[in-house]
């Protein structure tokens, strides 16, 4: 019998999504550089099935580091790691904002991997 182990790990990015040149996205990157991020569960079946993969999103973020809105950036190919993914993103919890900033889009990745 071979046991095998999968490692979800989330991986935050430390760029915006937004092109647009404003002091909220300026600093941005400095609170959203220490997020915590919960590691997603992976079901039996789906080690059944090998299923592997990396699953980037976008994450919008709220003045007080709450995220507000997921999107599928790049899919692991498999609906099911990239449903766990987005589920599993909405509880991370970035550093709040200074003073009223406006929300910033953010990148998280999960990268599923058998061992």
């Amino acid at each position: 019998m071979i046991i095998r182990s999968i490692a979800a790990l989330a991986l935050i990015s430390l760029s915006t999504l937004s092109n647009q040149a404003s002091a909220a996205t300026a600093a941005a990157p400095t609170r959203l550089a220490n997020a915590e991020c919960d590691v997603p569960a992976y079901r039996n079946s789906w080690q059944d099935d090998e299923l592997q993969g990396n699953v980037k999103l976008a994450v919008l973020v709220d003045a007080q580091g709450n995220v507000k809105d997921t999107k599928v950036i790049s899919s692991s190919g498999h609906v099911a790691l990239d449903r766990a993914s987005l589920h599993a993103s909405t509880a991370c919890k970035f550093k709040p904002a200074t003073s009223g900033a406006e929300p910033v889009w953010a990148q998280v990745q999960y990268n599923w991997v058998l061992n």
